[in-house]
């Protein structure tokens, strides 16, 4: 037992983070769930498996309420990696951490601070797509949701702290590109994005193409719509793994379809499409994809469609689990250069890696996912993102939202061996 466990090593970006820790701060009147990001503290014998490990964090509290702290011990000893063991953990057994009776923490909230409920609709419209926020019971809002947005999961609406969402139709989205040309307001033609993603991306298109009716209203309970949609059968694009490349078109009245799967014409389009997406389906930078990922990025490959005026680039979800951490690092630098050739000017839209909790990995071969390991290769992608393309970033942070939702609702993710997001996300 004791070789196995010296097996497991630290991630080289996260040296000290020997133990998986989920701790929480939870409202008691507003059920708010606040997530405590640990740190391991700076000290040489943090670097050592065999010693007392201590972490810290730093909590931000805006809402007005009594927050306790409730939290679980994951794994230790580093078990949450999975890169080396030839076997990995078949059970998940978390310990629950003790925590003092009254370490409760109260916050109050001046009735003239932005943070005030009352204010929250006078706060400027959101220009990012990573603000923190959290998970608000509508009820409790003083202002009806409709104004903000229909309630989004589990009955909750999200609010950002700093400020307000804008609802929109799928419509009207479809529409605002046409008008508004995001990011390249400038070009002419018809307002074009490169999508490269994996499953979440297809989930998300089936939205965007069927304006909406995917999985809407007392559909939205079917298994391809809380999990695995890949052998479902979708009338306006194919999209599963035999099929790579994809060029759809849009309006805001038919919604999409495809025109091209494959280099393949297909007989039928919409009339005056007012924008376009080349869809191309991967499995991140692993070895599962059906050719070099590289290739894609070719100027040869990327001539049979339309220039881009965004790119959405969906990575982490298979890196995590089929790429160890260096090699991982590796082709995410090769990706950055390629990037940089093919697309000079677009700004870039990364898509950061699902979140995950609550239970251990699973599959043929084993998806090696785990919380602390779809972090850190999230963040890593990030910071390396933002050095090279700076102002032209923007992230989609799908894990920052997922991670704030009380932890009884975190643990839906268990159900899903494959980790897709509900199709309401």
């Amino acid at each position: 037992e004791k070789e196995m466990v010296e097996l497991f090593q630290t991630i080289p970006s996260e040296p000290g983070l020997w133990d998986s820790i989920t701790l929480d701060a939870v409202g008691q009147s507003s059920g708010i769930s606040i997530p405590v990001q640990l740190q391991p503290v700076a000290h040489a014998n943090m670097a050592r498996r065999n010693t007392v490990h201590v972490y810290e964090g730093e909590l931000q509290a805006y809402d007005a309420d009594v927050f306790a702290i409730s939290g679980v011990v994951e794994y230790r000893d580093a078990a949450w990696n999975y890169e080396q063991p030839a076997s990995l953990p078949d059970e998940y057994r978390p310990e629950r951490i003790s925590v003092l009776r009254d370490a409760q923490i109260r916050v109050s909230v001046p009735r003239a601070s932005s943070f005030h409920p009352e204010n929250h609709m006078r706060l400027p419209v959101c220009q990012r797509t990573d603000e923190p926020g959290r998970w608000v019971q509508p009820a409790t809002l003083p202002f009806a949701a409709e104004a903000h947005g229909q309630p989004l999961y589990g009955g909750k609406v999200w609010l950002p702290y700093r400020c307000r969402l804008r609802s929109y139709t799928y419509s009207a989205f479809l529409q605002c590109l046409d008008d508004y040309r995001p990011f390249s307001p400038e070009t002419t033609g018809k307002y074009t994005v490169h999508w490269f993603g994996d499953t979440n991306s297809r989930r998300a298109l089936k939205k965007i193409t069927s304006l909406g009716q995917w999985c809407s209203g007392i559909m939205a309970s079917r298994p391809q719509c809380l999990c695995d949609d890949s052998g479902e059968a979708f009338p306006r694009f194919t999209g599963q793994n035999t099929v790579r490349d994809t060029l759809l078109e849009l309006n805001d009245e038919d919604g999409g379809w495809s025109v091209r799967e494959n280099g393949m014409v297909k007989n039928r389009g919409i009339q005056n499409s007012l924008a376009q997406v080349y869809y191309h389906r991967w499995e991140g930078l692993t070895q599962y994809n059906s050719g070099r990922w590289q290739d894609v990025f070719k100027p040869s490959a990327l001539g049979l469609y339309p220039q881009a005026n965004l790119v959405v680039i969906s990575i982490g979800n298979m890196d995590v689990s089929f790429t160890q951490f260096l090699e991982y690092t590796r082709q995410l630098n090769e990706l950055v250069v390629l990037l940089q050739s093919a697309y000079d000017e677009q700004h870039i839209v990364l898509r950061m890696p699902q979140y995950f909790c609550c239970r251990a990995p699973s599959g043929n071969p084993p998806r090696r996912m785990q919380k602390d390991r779809n972090r850190l290769y999230g963040d890593y992608a990030r910071r390396l993102f933002e050095l090279h393309f700076g102002s032209r970033l923007h992230v989609w942070d799908v894990s920052g939202i997922a991670e704030t939702l009380p932890l009884e609702q975190r643990r839906d993710v268990a159900g899903c061996a494959v980790n897709t997001v509900p199709s309401e996300i």
